[in-house]
Formats: structure tokens, C-alpha cells, sequence
């Protein structure tokens, strides 16, 4: 009777630390499909970009760091009219029509928004106007 007892005990406890564990791991699955993310890295004046597809209507987060010793921009027409975050050395600027951001050497920003017009999008670094780069939104789901 007492074995039985604590047979079961045992089988509840399974039960409960296997629907925390994953709830745990669908969790973060879901929080990290919350936002797509964008970096940029801005190194030997050149604009290098890693992304996945970016899809309409999402929470994006472009990551640019500047790994240059000179100052640099980037700056896109993509914000144009849309609420925009610039996170940057403690300061965060929130507003519409954002252009971009400036960084110093070795700086880096997270600029946050809601992707809301497919197409390809330009950027560029308003000091040298050689450097440019852009990013792909699409406008459907893949099936």
C-alpha cells in the first residue's frame, strides 16, 4: 500500500516537471518568434547584413554595429512614417519618421519597428554615400 502510494507520487511528479519543461521550451520558442531579427555590421566601410526572411506585420529588430574606426550612418527611407525605437548608449528615441542612426566607432544600436511594406528596402551611410545595403520583406507566408 505505501509503495503504491508513493508509485504514484512519483508518477505526478513526472507528470508536473514534464508539462513545466515544456511549457519552459515553448516558450521561449514562442518569445524568440516574437521578433525577427536583422544584424548589421558595418566593418572596412562596407554594410554586411545576416537575416532571415522578414515577414509583413512583424515585430522587427535591426542589431548595427559599427566596427569600423570612423563614424558612420544608417539611415533608410523604410522608416519613413511608422513608429520607430533607437536604442543606443543608454538613450532610446521613440517617433515617426526616424531616418536612421549615427555611430561612433566600436558603437552599436538596436533600432525596433513593425514591418508594414513588402519590397526591398534601402540603406545607406549618409557620410559615405558608397556604402549601402537593403533588406528583403516579404508579403506572404510560404506555405
Amino acid at each position: 500500500m505505501i509503495l503504491g502510494r508513493i508509485s504514484v507520487q512519483w508518477r505526478r511528479l513526472g507528470l508536473v516537471l514534464t508539462v513545466v519543461c515544456l511549457a519552459w521550451m515553448y516558450g521561449s520558442a514562442l518569445l524568440a518568434q516574437s521578433e525577427q531579427v536583422v544584424d548589421v555590421t558595418i566593418k572596412d566601410f562596407r554594410f554586411v547584413t545576416k537575416q532571415s526572411p522578414l515577414r509583413l506585420g512583424f515585430p522587427t529588430v535591426i542589431n548595427v554595429r559599427n566596427e569600423d574606426a570612423e563614424r558612420h550612418d544608417f539611415s533608410s527611407t523604410m522608416f519613413e512614417g511608422i513608429p520607430t525605437r533607437i536604442e543606443k548608449a543608454g538613450v532610446i528615441v521613440y517617433g515617426r519618421g526616424v531616418g536612421g542612426v549615427y555611430l561612433d566607432a566600436k558603437q552599436s544600436a538596436m533600432i525596433r519597428f513593425d514591418m508594414t511594406r513588402p519590397g526591398r528596402h534601402a540603406f545607406r551611410c549618409s557620410i559615405h554615400p558608397t556604402m549601402s545595403g537593403e533588406l528583403l520583406l516579404l508579403s506572404a507566408e510560404a506555405a
